[in-house]
């Protein structure tokens, strides 16, 4: 569940993208799983769908370990980005930076882990510097 203000719109990255609705600063917590709202579906459970259900959810879900999650809110239409204004961590995406209001969110999809995306397990994600705080 996104836990600030978004958007959908058109995305230069592609098709429709997440749109921040409000300033957020960097290290707010932008996003966690929220069980009854969120969904996670096992393979038992996801054979069960409808054939509409199951593409909808193979296009805007992902794989978490053996499960498959889906985002009930804008969250499924977050985009890739080599340089991911929000990084995950605890259970949460958090913003990496200061994210402006207009401004699209977006995620490092390798860092989801391999069953995510293959098309984005051929690039290691880039180390990134630590900074000192």
């Amino acid at each position: 569940m996104l836990l600030v203000k978004t958007y959908l719109d058109k995305s230069r990255i592609h098709g429709l993208g997440v749109f921040a609705d409000e300033f957020i600063r960097k290290e707010t917590k932008v996003w966690r799983f929220v069980f009854g709202f969120d969904r996670f579906y096992n393979a038992k459970t996801f054979a069960k769908l409808p054939k509409p259900a199951k593409d909808y959810i193979k296009r805007y879900g992902y794989r978490w370990g053996r499960e498959i999650l889906f985002s009930a809110d804008h969250d499924s239409y977050m985009n890739h980005s080599e340089d991911p204004n929000t990084y995950l961590k605890n259970g949460f995406a958090i913003a990496r930076r200061n994210i402006r209001k207009g401004e699209e969110i977006t995620y490092d999809y390798r860092e989801f882990g391999e069953g995510f995306c293959a098309a984005f397990l051929k690039r290691p994600a880039r180390k990134r510097a630590k900074t000192a705080r």
